[in-house]
C-alpha cells in the first residue's frame, strides 16, 4: 500500500470498526419531492425533464439518497466508461433538514449476484479501505490525482493512491511549448498553463487529459492565477508589460491591461474583488477592479517588486522589494502605502499563512526567512540557517520551505509563532540531490499539499521523482516515479466527494462496465455505513474505440516454474495499435504480485535491442504470482490488459528448464 492510501485509510478503518450499528442496504425508487427544509441539488432536473433513478435508504435517523448524473449528454442513465456526477443527498429523516459535515467516503462495485446483506456490505467497505489487490472497486469516489509540470513540454498525470503500485501514470499531456506556471480552476475540471515564447495560455481538460484551447495572450507569459470566483484567469506577460484577463469558460481574452514592464506577480483581496499586479521594472503595483476589469489605482513602491501577497484578515497587501530589502505594506481599502518593514536585500517571495495574520518572506540570497505579524505591521521573527529558501506552502500546522541549495525541506511550526521564543523548525531530508542541481528549478511551486492536510508531495527535479511526506515523520514515507521527467512543480486535483451545498455531497467519477452496481458509503462524521445501488447503461462508443491501445505478448513460458530467490528475466512484446507511434519503456509499468495478497512490486521495463521489453523478477516465496502491464497514455490502465499467471517453487522443486535466460522464455 502506498503511503497516500495508508494515511487516509487508517483513519477510515478506525471509524468503521467503531461504528455503532451495521449498514443498511437500499431500495430503488423514483425520487420524491425534496423536503421543504432541504435544498435541491444545483443541477436538479428542470420541468419537463425526466428525473434520474435514485437509490434511497434510511439509516440512524438519516435519509440518504444517491444518484448518478451523466456529465455529458441528455440520457437518463450514465454510460459505461464515461464520466458522471455521483451525488449523495443526506437529510434528517424526521425534519428533512440537510445534514452537514459528514465526511463521506464511497465506492462502486459491479454486482455479480444478489445485493449484499448488511454483513457483506460492511465487509466490502473494509476491503476497499484496506486496499486489497483481490478486492478492488470499479469506482473510487475518494480519489485525487497529481499533476506535475515537467522540464520539457509535458504535464504528467499521476494517481498516487493505488494500493497495489507505487504510482500510476494516467497520461502525459503534451503542450505546444514548455510551461512556465500552472493554475487549477476551483472546480477542478480545467488547468491553465502559461507557455514559453508566443504560445500563449494552454487550457487543459483535466477529466479527459487533453488540451482544449491555446489562448493567444501577451509576450512571454510567466505567471497565471485564477480569480477566486473562477470566472477569469489572469496572465502576467513579462515580455510586453501587460496582463491578459481571460474568460475561464470561453477561453478568450476579455481585456489586456497595461501594468508596466518587467516581471509581474498577482494576488487578490476583498474576496477576489480586487486584483493586485506588480511591475518589477516600473516599481509600481496596479490595483484592478476584478468585476469591471478597470484599474483603480497605481501605487509607487520603488523598483524591484518581486512578490505580492494579500490578507483579507489584515486588509493589507504585502509586496517584497528585492533590491531595497523591505516589505512594503499597502492598505487594501485606501490603496496606498501604509508602511515599510526592513528585512534584507534579496527578499524574493512573500506569502501569508492560513488565517492571514503572519506573512513569510523568503530571502534566498541571505538564507533567511523573515516572519511579519500583520496585526502590528512589524517584524516578528528572523530565522537564519536556510539554504537559498525559494518556495513555500502551508498546511494547518506548518509552513513548508524548500531549500534550493540543499536536499532538505524546513517545516516551521505555525502555532509557535505567537510566542516570544524562537519558532520551532524541523528539517526533513528529502531527495538525493539539491533542487538547484536541475536547471530552471528556482521559482517553481514544488509542493502539493495532501487533501488530508497533514503532509505534502514534494517535487524533486534533480532526482526526477516526487517524495511523499506525512507530518510527524523525519523522512519521506515513499517516492512516486515521474517516468524519467524532471518535475518542476506539482499540484493536486482533488476528485473526492465534497459538500457542494448543505447536505449534498458530489464528485465527478469515471465509470466502469455496464450493469447494476452496489454503492458502498461510509459517513465518518456519524460513523454510519450503508449500501445503495446504481445502474450504468451500455456505452455508446464502439468497442474497438474503447479497447486498450496496445497488445502484450509474453516471450517467456508461463507454464515453467520460477525458482524462489533466483532472478528471472521476463521478456515481452508490447505492440501499439496500427498507426500509433512506437511504445517507449517509460510509458509502461509492470506490476508483479503474489495472488491473492502478499508480495507486490512495480518496475519500469527495459527496452531490448530487438524491440521487446523485459523486467527482472526474483520470487521471494513459493506460490502463484500475477504479471500485469499498464500504459495509461495508451488507454491501457492497470487491469485493462489480461494478467499472466506465474508460479514459483522452492529451490530444487522447480520444473525442468526453469533456469531463467534473458534471450527468450526464461
Amino acid at each position: 500500500m502506498t503511503p497516500a492510501v495508508a494515511s487516509r485509510r487508517l483513519s477510515l478503518v478506525a471509524g468503521l470498526v467503531g461504528a455503532a450499528a451495521a449498514p443498511a442496504c437500499s431500495r430503488r425508487e423514483p425520487p420524491p419531492p425534496p423536503p421543504a427544509a432541504a435544498a435541491a441539488p444545483a443541477d436538479a432536473p428542470r420541468e419537463g425533464e425526466r428525473s434520474p433513478v435514485v437509490s434511497r435508504v434510511e439509516r440512524d435517523g438519516l435519509s440518504i439518497a444517491f444518484e448518478l448524473r451523466p456529465l455529458r449528454g441528455a440520457g437518463d442513465l450514465p454510460e459505461a466508461r464515461a464520466d458522471a456526477t455521483a451525488v449523495f443527498t443526506i437529510t434528517d429523516a424526521a425534519t428533512g433538514a440537510p445534514v452537514r459535515d459528514l465526511g463521506p467516503v464511497a465506492w462502486m462495485s459491479r454486482r455479480a449476484g444478489a445485493p449484499p446483506d448488511e454483513a457483506g456490505c460492511q465487509d466490502k467497505i473494509k476491503s476497499f479501505m484496506a486496499g486489497l489487490i483481490a478486492v478492488r472497486p470499479d469506482v473510487d469516489m475518494n480519489e485525487y490525482v497529481l499533476w506535475t509540470q515537467n522540464h520539457d513540454n509535458t504535464l504528467s498525470v499521476i494517481n498516487p493512491q493505488l494500493a497495489f503500485t507505487r504510482s500510476k501514470l494516467r497520461s502525459i499531456v503534451t503542450l505546444a511549448a514548455g510551461s512556465t506556471a500552472l493554475a487549477l480552476h476551483p472546480d477542478g475540471d480545467r488547468l491553465y498553463a502559461t507557455l514559453q515564447g508566443t504560445h500563449g495560455l494552454a487550457v487543459v481538460d483535466t477529466r479527459r487529459g487533453l488540451v482544449t484551447a491555446n489562448v493567444p495572450v501577451g509576450a512571454e507569459p510567466a505567471r497565471v492565477a485564477v480569480a477566486p470566483d473562477g470566472k477569469t484567469v489572469w496572465v502576467g506577460n513579462d515580455g510586453d508589460g501587460t496582463v491578459s484577463v481571460v474568460d475561464a469558460r470561453a477561453a478568450s481574452v476579455l481585456k489586456t491591461l497595461r501594468v508596466g514592464p518587467g516581471h509581474h506577480e498577482l494576488a487578490f483581496s476583498g474576496g477576489g474583488r480586487t486584483a493586485w499586479i506588480t511591475s518589477r521594472d516600473a516599481g509600481t503595483v496596479t490595483a484592478v477592479d476584478a468585476g469591471t476589469l478597470e484599474p483603480v489605482a497605481e501605487i509607487e513602491i520603488g523598483a524591484g517588486a518581486a512578490a505580492v501577497a494579500a490578507s483579507d484578515a489584515a486588509n493589507a497587501v504585502y509586496v517584497a522589494s528585492e533590491p531595497r530589502g523591505e516589505i512594503v505594506i499597502l492598505d487594501a481599502d485606501r490603496r496606498a502605502v501604509a508602511g515599510r518593514v526592513a528585512v534584507k536585500a534579496g527578499v524574493s517571495a512573500v506569502a501569508f499563512a492560513p488565517g492571514g495574520r503572519f506573512a513569510f518572506a523568503l530571502n534566498p540570497a541571505k538564507g533567511e526567512v523573515s516572519i511579519l505579524d500583520a496585526s502590528t505591521g512589524s517584524l516578528a521573527h528572523t530565522l537564519p540557517g536556510f539554504a537559498a529558501p525559494d518556495a513555500i506552502t502551508f498546511t494547518d500546522a506548518y509552513a513548508y520551505v524548500r531549500n534550493l541549495g540543499e536536499r532538505r525541506v524546513s517545516l516551521i511550526e505555525l502555532r509557535s509563532l505567537e510566542g516570544s521564543g524562537k519558532p520551532g523548525v524541523v528539517n526533513v531530508q528529502i531527495g538525493q540531490q539539491a533542487p538547484r542541481a536541475a536547471k530552471g528549478a528556482r521559482g517553481a511551486a514544488p509542493f502539493a499539499v495532501l487533501p488530508e492536510g497533514n503532509g505534502a508531495i514534494v517535487a524533486s527535479p534533480a532526482d526526477k521523482v516526487l517524495y511523499y511526506y506525512v507530518e510527524g515523520m523525519m523522512a519521506p514515507m515513499g517516492t512516486l516515479s515521474n517516468y524519467g521527467r524532471e518535475p518542476r512543480a506539482a499540484l493536486i486535483e482533488d476528485r473526492s466527494l465534497k459538500e457542494v451545498q448543505p447536505g449534498v455531497y458530489a464528485a465527478t467519477v469515471r465509470l466502469g462496465d455496464e450493469g447494476v452496481h452496489d454503492v458502498e458509503l461510509l459517513l465518518r462524521g456519524r460513523r454510519v455505513s450503508a449500501c445503495l445501488e446504481a445502474t450504468v447503461a451500455p456505452s455508446a462508443v464502439p468497442a474497438e474505440d474503447r479497447s486498450p491501445g496496445l497488445t502484450v505478448e509474453p516471450l517467456f513460458d508461463a507454464g515453467v516454474d520460477l525458482e524462489v530467490s533466483s532472478p528471472a528475466t521476463l521478456r515481452f512484446r508490447a505492440t501499439p495499435k496500427a498507426g500509433a507511434p512506437p511504445l517507449e519503456a517509460k510509458e509502461m509499468q509492470v506490476m508483479i504480485f503474489r495472488f491473492p495478497v502478499g508480495f507486490r512490486d512495480t518496475v519500469q521495463p527495459r527496452a531490448e535491442p530487438d524491440g521487446a521489453f523485459s523486467v527482472t523478477f526474483t520470487p521471494p516465496e513459493p506460490g502463484e504470482y500475477r504479471f500485469l502491464l499498464e500504459a495509461g497514455s495508451r488507454n491501457a490502465p492497470l487491469g485493462a490488459l489480461p494478467s499472466i499467471s506465474l508460479y514459483a517453487a522452492s529451490p530444487g522443486a522447480a520444473s525442468p528448464g526453469a533456469a531463467p535466460e534473458a534471450g527468450g522464455a526464461r
